[in-house]
């Protein structure tokens, strides 16, 4: 790529005043700094970008990109800006002409010519305001092109195993990782709660960062059951801004509780970092996830009020996925379908939830309710190709998944006596009236052994135990649920099990052969 000349950024062909504005997302921006922050995540070096264009152009560039960065999402405007950048570099230019619009249409495939299409947008919104710069010519090329758009689920057609939906062997994997680090003192409790708010909601990174304390809420149902209920803040929704829109999601008493226990260690955290005691109505407004690097001691409750109304003290979103992914690397998760550590995304939840809602039978409608979609454009993904996603394991197809799979989280131990705990009868784990293992938890647990156990960090299975029986009777089990219910999806929920199971068989076995 040839070198363009940097321009002069003060010398503007007429001068541009510095206009104050605010974002969508409420920041003051000067339409003369050089970096605009639209909200906690979005930031666009605008010095970076008028360094590549002809000075006639800078008064139509940041007219137009001030307008987008008032009516529409941070995000939407950072990427018009990056697909402009990328036409320049592509075309080694710095103006915008028709020549140069045709050649840099030729340079993109069908997987990519989306980018033409978001930055023809920008050009005609350019050309609409009557900014110089964008002439008749180029609005009248891009009107007489039919691009096509981003290509959408490609990932979940395909179940691709590294960034489409998970397995549901994979899905319990990192649930029960994420609990098991945590107990493990590896993760804080702000990690495992955003670890399991993203697996067991399927919410996009933005939502969960926007959360507040006071959107834990309980309710009653129809028959007058205790509800536990999350108030999501709604994203992607034309017109709306921070925190605008909610949508209410049902959650489990167990999940409820982290989240409390994540509430109440960010207010300490926030009371110990700023001195403020904080009372009730001001604990409520305060971010379920906070930034905490914005807490300190110079904070007064003044201010403190005054950011609360505004995002910059939430989480930045793409910590949720950072998390997850630490979350997947402490608890050593393994796919089975690769046999290599999982590769976990917070879109990757979503893809699951769509994928096992369509997998149990529910409408396009249903689809795009449960992931929030605002229309079914997105949802159709995921009934186009519904796949048997559960098939049926059996032993000779375990046995190949069960390494891979690394469902075994505890130990093997040669006999009891050589367990932890292994002199405490109350320690010993039983399966059809013979001993399978020993727990080395002093906590109690009320899990209905000997299942759990075998996915459990506390699991200490003897050399000697009747694993063998506890495999066929998984399996048996498995068969005659199939057979009842006509549901693979209810007859694999132990799936994970037994693999782990099948992995302390085999290592019996090996452990056998160096013991003779």
């Amino acid at each position: 790529m040839k070198n363009i000349p940097i321009k002069n950024l003060i010398e503007f062909n007429e001068p541009i005043l510095d206009s104050p504005f605010f974002s969508k997302a409420g920041y003051a921006i000067s339409i003369n700094n050089n970096i605009w922050c639209l909200d906690k995540d979005k930031k666009i070096n605008v010095k970076y970008t008028l360094n590549f264009l002809n000075n006639e152009l800078h008064n139509g560039f940041l007219k137009t990109l001030s307008f987008y960065a008032q009516n529409y999402s941070a995000a939407h405007t950072f990427n018009v800006n990056r697909q402009l950048l990328t036409y320049i570099k592509s075309t080694k230019t710095d103006k915008i002409k028709a020549d140069y619009l045709i050649s840099y249409r030729s340079k993109l495939n069908k997987q990519n010519e989306y980018f033409l299409g978001t930055l023809k947008g920008f050009l005609k919104k350019w050309h609409e305001l009557g900014y110089d710069g964008v002439s008749d010519e180029v609005i009248e090329l891009l009107d007489s092109w039919t691009l096509k758009g981003n290509i959408k689920g490609d990932v979940v057609k395909r179940l691709d195993p590294n960034k489409g939906p998970l397995t549901d062997i994979e899905l319990m994997a990192f649930n029960e990782g994420a609990v098991q680090v945590f107990e493990q003192g590896k993760i804080a409790i702000s990690d495992l709660a955003i670890g399991l708010i993203s697996s067991n909601t399927g919410r996009r990174q933005v939502q969960i960062s926007h959360l507040k304390i006071k959107d834990l809420l309980t309710g009653k149902n129809k028959k007058g059951e205790l509800m536990y209920l999350i108030n999501v803040p709604r994203a992607k929704q034309r017109g709306a801004t921070f925190r605008s829109e909610f949508k209410q999601f049902a959650i489990t008493k167990e999940l409820w509780t982290i989240l409390n226990m994540q509430a109440e260690s960010a207010v300490n955290q926030i009371e110990f970092l700023t001195g403020i005691k904080i009372k009730d109505a001001d604990r409520l407004e305060l971010p379920l996830f906070p930034n905490i690097s914005k807490f300190n001691s110079r904070l007064n409750l003044t201010e403190l009020r005054q950011k609360l109304t505004k995002d910059e003290l939430h989480i930045q979103s793409s910590e949720i996925s950072r998390t997850v992914k630490k979350i997947a690397g402490a608890a050593n998760i393994h796919s089975e379908r690769t046999g290599k550590s999982i590769e976990i995304s917070s879109n990757r939840f979503r893809y699951t939830m769509g994928t096992r809602a369509a997998r149990e039978g529910f409408g396009i409608m249903v689809i795009a309710e449960l992931l929030d979609h605002s229309d079914t454009q997105n949802a159709s993904v995921y009934i186009e190709n519904i796949p048997e996603y559960a098939e049926r394991i059996n032993k000779k197809v375990g046995h190949l998944l069960a390494p891979y799979a690394q469902a075994f989280a505890g130990v093997l131990v040669n006999s009891e006596k050589d367990a932890e705990r292994g002199n405490d009868l109350n320690s010993r784990i039983r399966s059809g009236g013979e001993g399978i293992g020993t727990c080395g938890s002093f906590g109690f647990c009320g899990a209905r052994v000997p299942i759990p156990c075998y996915t459990c960090i506390h699991f200490q299975a003897w050399v000697d135990g009747p694993h063998r029986r506890v495999l066929d009777e998984l399996i048996a089990e498995r068969d005659r649920i199939k057979k009842i219910t006509g549901d693979i999806a209810v007859a694999a929920i132990n799936d994970r099990t037994i693999l782990a199971v099948m992995e302390v068989i085999r290592l019996c076995e090996a452990r056998r052969k160096v013991l003779n």
